[in-house]
């Protein structure tokens, strides 16, 4: 993929803040500074499947994990995984979320109480919004995505995407110490 699918000619693949050396697969935590192995299995897969994509515009058109193909079946397992941990970590500070997604190069929307589009590679954008939290009801996120994330990865594979994501958020919140 070095020099594809808008990755650059380098000998790694950067993205959510890590680094996956192309000579080794070592995978590095650029955001904590720190080998991060233990996310190598599931980025391996991720990237598997982006490596054979081809280049297919945006379309602008927002999706939810349930409207891709079998996503429904899988979609209670997705939201324990992905949403409900950025409803727990951002729900009283639902700002923060713009914040935490800035160190990704994210940029603020206008859904919901807070949302953010990142690109969690750098063709495939996820859309995070929140609800804050208020006497009445607890917070509520969902996360969305352009309807051609299709065109890059199995639903299995954005579903770990999505899971990664979350991840990087949360480590995002934890290293500017909100």
């Amino acid at each position: 993929m070095q020099g594809r699918l808008g990755f650059s000619a380098s000998k790694s693949l950067k993205f959510l803040g890590v680094s996956v050396s192309l000579e080794d697969g070592l995978v590095l935590d650029e955001l904590r500074n720190q080998p991060f192995p233990e996310a190598a299995p599931s980025l391996y897969c991720i990237l598997s499947g982006y490596a054979e994509a081809k280049l297919v515009p945006e379309t602008s058109k927002l999706i939810s994990f349930r409207q891709l193909s079998g996503g429904h079946a899988y979609y209670g397992a997705f939201v324990r995984r992905a949403v409900q941990p950025i409803e727990r970590v951002f729900g009283s500070k639902p700002e923060m979320l713009v914040e935490a997604a800035k160190l990704f190069g994210g940029s603020q929307m206008r859904l919901g109480d807070y949302s953010v589009k990142i690109y969690s590679l750098p063709l495939v954008s996820v859309h995070v919004v929140l609800w804050s939290k208020s006497p009445e009801f607890p917070a509520s996120a969902n996360m969305l995505f352009d309807s051609s994330v299709s065109r890059y990865l199995t639903t299995e594979q954005v579903a770990m995407l999505g899971e990664f994501t979350s991840l990087r958020l949360r480590h995002a919140h934890e290293v500017l110490g909100i």
